[in-house]
């Protein structure tokens, strides 16, 4: 492990090349990493057990996960659910198929021509996002995310989720959403879910492991999380590399022309790559214009 090795922004790599496939689309989760997980999958060491202490949407974990890996999150909706893919996997099938029957059944009642948009919402959406507000329903936070407006995780200052429905989507068909559980289902086998700080799960990785970090990257404002501590963060990136362990971390790179690469202490990795990740989603829907972007791959190994 170099951690003495000095190479701040001197020299950055680029993979630029798209893959010809990514990882199915289970849990949609601002952020996912399924159009990078191939790449990041074939840069990872040897390793015997597998840490994903951000876990979100788990876009790697579909490519790494091993029994006797730990997933883990700060969000118990998202941990619940989760586990519901895991051990109830006819639960989550079903439950999304009559959500998706429940709605189509009231869009399709709906004149759609000739109606505005502002009246072409299903009220079902809404019922349903203010039932998951209230009681946090891992199965209603996955039918909102598989139906509103790009499938972005956003939160109010209350904490409560607050995206609209998409118009122009109505989710997943059915059959093929349970077609994509079901192979989920396989890749998570023997995979531990837990609700927790991730400087607890990083606690538990040892020499021979191997932790992919995807954190809420500088200003982040998912209400949920709150900002990262940066400080904090880096003390637990070095107590990883003093135990020898092997971690790759996703983090700012840059949106358009513009660079976000935030200063990570070069003491901590050995390289810094810049993969490319397509178009932002969430500019596109909050600001106009759609931007390319690139996000940073920092290696310690």
């Amino acid at each position: 492990m170099k951690s003495a090795l000095k190479l701040a922004s001197e020299h950055i790599e680029r993979m630029d090349a798209p893959e010809g496939q990514s990882v199915p689309s289970l849990i949609k989760w601002t952020g996912s990493k399924r159009s990078q997980a191939l790449r990041i999958s074939r840069l990872m060491p040897a390793y015997q057990r597998y840490f994903e202490p951000f876990v979100g949407g788990g876009a790697l974990l579909y490519v790494a996960a091993v029994p006797g890996s730990v997933a883990s999150d700060i969000y118990r909706p998202l941990i619940e659910l989760w586990r519901l893919i895991q051990r109830a996997p006819d639960q989550v099938v079903e439950n999304y198929r009559s959500q998706s029957t429940l709605l189509n059944s009231e869009l399709n009642g709906l004149d759609l021509k000739n109606l505005p948009p502002s009246e072409r919402l299903p009220a079902y959406f809404y019922r349903v996002r203010d039932r998951f507000n209230k009681t946090k329903d891992p199965l209603d936070l996955n039918f909102i995310m598989r139906t509103c407006v790009n499938g972005i995780v956003r939160f109010n200052d209350k904490g409560e989720f607050n995206n609209s429905f998409h118009l122009s989507r109505r989710g997943m068909e059915p059959a093929r959403f349970e077609r994509v559980v079901r192979s989920w289902q396989r890749a998570i086998e023997g995979v531990e879910f837990v609700c927790q700080d991730y400087a607890v799960t990083l606690d538990r990785a040892q020499k021979g492991d191997f932790v992919y970090l995807d954190p809420p990257y500088a200003g982040n404002k998912q209400r949920y999380i709150g900002d990262l501590d940066l400080a904090r963060f880096f003390e637990d990136l070095e107590t990883l590399n003093k135990k020898r362990v092997n971690w790759a971390l996703s983090f700012d790179g840059s949106r358009g022309d513009r660079s976000l690469i935030h200063d990570i202490p070069s003491s901590l990795y050995t390289r810094h790559l810049l993969l490319s990740s397509g178009n932002s989603a969430v500019n596109k829907v909050l600001n106009g214009p759609v931007e390319v972007v690139e996000e940073s791959l920092y290696l310690n190994y």
